[in-house]
């Protein structure tokens, strides 16, 4: 005679069968997003920006087109021409952030008409009047390049974000390429969307928030269309507001040579 399964041991078939598969790593949500959205997987990518900044109330707007390359395991450049208001037209930002060595930023203004490198101890103020260094717009794309060698990446517990459920990754640089102690990425649970960043200060103070809206995907990039970033220790804040993005357009790399800079153009 067949002897049938007890009830205890069907119950426990069913529920190994129903098990939830594993939860995924800190690491492993970066690289799924980065599967997904092709956040910091792009070459070269162009776009015009406008920037607001505000106190209590809008301060100054600035207009800029910007010319960017990224290679993960080498250099993050970025040029920059600034096309209004008057009184900053023509001025030019060159970075240059070699992976692992100091970087380099070079400012030309038309009134001085010449170039000047950024000192080191200037690099870290606030960018053109807005609440953050052009570095910290970088480090968005940068910090999501980095492996496992560069910086431990810790899956925090679930949070919401305006009503979002969000995967929170905390990431500890294991090197000093930006001056900050620790991020928090909130990527959207499902869309893996990376909606907010939190950057910490060397003391480990809250520092600065990143906060996207409005996603587009242009070509194969999920493209934030907005990003407000804010002050938390000086209650400020600036909104990017970006248009006619394209990604992987071959950008010329004589386009980000000290020289153009020197030269005004």
């Amino acid at each position: 005679m067949t002897k049938r399964p007890s009830l205890l041991a069907a119950l426990v078939l069913l529920s190994g069968s129903l098990a939830p598969a594993a939860a995924l790593t800190g690491r492993e949500v970066i690289d799924t997003a980065q599967k997904k959205n092709g956040f910091s997987t792009w070459h070269d990518r162009v776009l015009e920006t406008t920037m607001e900044s505000y106190t209590t109330t809008l301060q100054r707007t600035r207009d800029a087109s910007v010319t960017e390359q990224t290679d993960p395991r080498g250099e993050h450049r970025t040029f920059m021409e600034f096309t209004g208001p008057a009184d900053v037209t023509g001025t030019l930002f060159l970075h240059l952030s070699p992976r692992g060595e100091k970087d380099q930023q070079w400012v030309y203004t038309p009134s001085a008409r010449k170039a000047r490198r950024l000192a080191d101890a200037a690099r870290d103020e606030n960018f053109m009047g807005t609440d953050l260094s052009y570095r910290d717009l970088e480090l968005i794309v940068r910090i999501q390049q980095w492996n496992d060698g560069e910086a431990t990446a810790t899956l925090e517990p679930e949070a919401q974000l305006d009503g979002k459920p969000c995967q929170v990754v905390a990431l500890a640089p294991k090197n000093d390429e930006f001056p900050y102690s620790r991020y928090r990425l909130w990527f959207g649970d499902g869309d893996f969307l990376l909606w907010k960043v939190e950057v910490y200060d060397l003391e480990g103070k809250l520092f600065k928030t990143v906060t996207m809206s409005r996603y587009e995907r242009i070509q194969d990039f999920a493209t934030a269309q907005e990003s407000s970033i804010a002050n938390v220790q000086y209650g400020t804040h600036t909104l990017f507001k970006i248009r006619n993005v394209r990604y992987n357009s071959g950008v010329p790399d004589d386009t980000f040579a000290v020289a153009n800079v020197q030269k005004g153009h």
